[in-house]
């Protein structure tokens, strides 16, 4: 008997307005906790592995004005925690505005609140727009960023487990520093880090790499190279996560037509805004989000890059090909509503990855409950 590829799924909670489409056409989301609280709800009764929301500070106006309302991602996720109680759940830190200090204790009191189910992930930079607004950003290099990242999460890791921490180095000083409580185990470690440079610092500092992902063949040899540097490192239990956004129909013409429709209504203004900001950036060239936002800019799209439109079983089929092609552990979903596009996804699309060969706790929950 053939083994299934075992993938786990998750989904990217809409805590900015508008959610990943920047158009006047698509679904207007709201950025409030009680919409992300029902997403969340929803992910987890439809056996969904974790949840995970990002981490943004500034939007990019034009007539939606995309993203100029947002939840802060760590206290975002301790209400969530507390209003699920088997999902997993992921927020996201910059490592330029935190203090290791500062996130050793939140994570630690977040791990309370969900019994063990919380995760950073770790962003080292976003725009020089985005942390600069508050006097945050710290115009370091590519390299530079995941220098402070390695030498931040040292510092957590040891908070994590030892009484005392003293700590002198280049980007953080720390005395005599006690923090209690400790977190029941480490949380999960999770980085959206994507060049060479960055797996590297995900394979030896995280437990996760996250991606964007999608079934191109570039795609698909970005994750395999998660895995090589993995593989090189001896790391045989790190895990890759790839980013998808999905618009589902019931053919393919009727997903393609809501594409077409949503590109229709792109907000170009907000689209302009957000390639400005991220082309200040002295590592813009090596950015792979950064590249991401200035692609969606040049070609008017809407939605990101790689995004899947179709029935859901050519989703199916899609995800499966860049899930076994790529040796994907992880999947994490976008769409356009994230209610009824996430039920779609959930009781239709997944249960059919099982034909392909994936295997999901999501579709094994149902068929008990079936």
């Amino acid at each position: 008997m053939t083994t299934k590829h075992q993938l786990e799924l998750g989904v990217f909670i809409p805590v900015g307005n508008g959610g990943w489409i920047t158009s006047t056409t698509s679904p207007q989301l709201p950025a409030t906790y009680d919409y992300n609280k029902q997403v969340s709800q929803l992910a987890e009764a439809m056996g969904f592995d974790f949840v995970l929301s990002m981490a943004k500070w500034r939007g990019y106006g034009g007539e939606t004005n995309h993203w100029d309302v947002t939840l802060e991602s760590l206290t975002t996720m301790s209400g969530i925690a507390e209003a699920t109680s088997r999902i997993k759940v992921w927020g996201t830190v910059h490592m330029m505005v935190y203090p290791p200090a500062v996130v050793a204790k939140m994570a630690a009191t977040i791990d309370q609140i969900s019994k063990g189910r919380f995760g950073l992930n770790l962003v080292t930079g976003s725009n020089p727009y985005d942390l600069g607004q508050m006097g945050l950003w710290k115009d370091i290099d590519h390299d530079e960023r995941y220098e402070l990242g390695e030498e931040w999460i040292n510092v957590v890791k040891r908070l994590w487990t030892e009484e005392r921490v003293n700590h002198k180095g280049k980007y953080f000083e720390l005395t005599d520093c006690m923090s209690n409580p400790k977190p029941s185990s480490q949380p999960t470690i999770i980085c959206a880090g994507q060049s060479d440079r960055g797996f590297k610092f995900t394979v030896d500092n995280c437990d996760v790499a996250f991606f964007w992902g999608s079934d191109d063949p570039v795609s698909i040899k970005r994750a395999r190279r998660a895995k090589e540097i993995a593989h090189e490192a001896n790391n045989l239990n790190f895990k890759t996560n790839a980013l998808i956004t999905l618009i589902p129909g019931d053919t393919d013409e009727e997903a393609q037509a809501r594409l077409d429709y949503y590109n229709s209504g792109v907000d170009r203004e907000a689209l302009a805004v957000q390639a400005v900001e991220y082309s200040t950036d002295k590592s813009v060239t090596i950015n792979e989000a950064a590249q991401n936002f200035l692609k969606q800019n040049e070609t008017l799209s809407a939605v990101l890059p790689g995004t899947m439109a179709g029935s859901v079983e050519t989703l199916a089929k899609r995800i499966a090909y860049m899930v076994t092609e790529g040796d994907i552990d992880a999947i994490t979903i976008i769409v356009p509503d994230f209610i009824d596009d996430l039920e779609t996804i959930g009781k239709k699309m997944v249960p059919l990855l099982e034909q392909y060969g994936v295997s999901t706790y999501s579709a094994s929950l149902q068929s008990i409950h079936s």
